[in-house]
Formats: structure tokens, C-alpha cells, sequence
């Protein structure tokens, strides 16, 4: 089985996330992107902060990165957790995002301001997001 790099990085948004078009435009490249290039992964956003897992073959997540990098739309990227991995902690989803809801609000909050202080805690409670209701492809 090749290697996989998982990836998790928080940043802030410059553009206005209380539409949820702005959202629908992010999550609807993510996928179509992602779905290219063999990455999966999970977005959250909470208080104008993304959090995203990316996982996929490293050369792809390099490329990846240096995209979302490049997007005017993020600002103040910061890498949480880079780690290889054996296999896919989202494996059926090209980039899956927690439904907003009131239940799931808090949690994802919580999920996207965890982040830097205990990644692995965030992206546990990112999957569980994901498993309850998401909109993923």
C-alpha cells in the first residue's frame, strides 16, 4: 500500500463566511479538487476559522497546501499536525463538512478552536462531526 501524509492546518478567513454561498463555493472546489488529485478530508469552520484534515498521497497534499496557500481566501495558515499515515481516517468522502446545525455548532466551535492546542482531539471530534451528518462527496 503507498504512503499517505494526513495534514491538518487552521486558517482564517478573508472573505465573509456568515453566507453560506461563500461556504458552498469552498466546499464545491475542496471536492472537485480533491476528487483529481486521490485526497479525501474533512472541513469545519467556526468564528472565521477553517480547519481542514486532508489525506492523500504526499506529493498531492504538497500540492494541495501550496494552493490553499496561494487562495486570497485564507489568511494566517498554520500547519497543526503532518503525519504519514497507513490508512484514511476519511476515506469515502473527497472533502466532507459537518452539517450546521445548532447540535453540531458547538462542536464544531470546539473542533476548529482545539485545533492548535490538541490537533488530535480536533480531528477525532471533526470524524465524529462527519459521521452524525455532513454534506460530502
Amino acid at each position: 500500500m503507498p504512503q499517505l501524509e494526513q495534514l491538518a492546518y487552521v486558517s482564517r478567513a478573508t472573505v465573509p463566511m456568515d453566507a453560506l454561498q461563500n461556504i458552498a463555493e469552498i466546499l464545491a472546489a475542496s471536492q472537485r479538487n480533491n476528487w483529481r488529485d486521490g485526497i479525501t478530508g474533512a472541513l469545519a469552520f467556526a468564528d472565521g476559522e477553517f480547519l481542514q484534515v486532508v489525506e492523500g498521497p504526499p506529493e498531492a497534499v504538497k500540492r494541495l497546501l501550496a494552493r490553499v496557500s496561494a487562495d486570497p481566501r485564507h489568511a494566517d495558515l498554520e500547519i497543526v499536525s503532518r503525519e504519514t499515515a497507513d490508512e484514511r481516517q476519511f476515506p469515502d468522502w473527497s472533502m466532507a463538512m459537518p452539517r450546521l446545525s445548532p447540535e453540531s455548532e458547538p462542536l464544531m466551535r470546539e473542533a476548529v478552536h482545539s485545533a492548535r492546542s490538541d490537533p488530535k482531539k480536533a480531528l477525532q471530534q471533526l470524524r465524529r462531526l462527519t459521521e452524525i451528518d455532513a454534506l460530502h462527496t
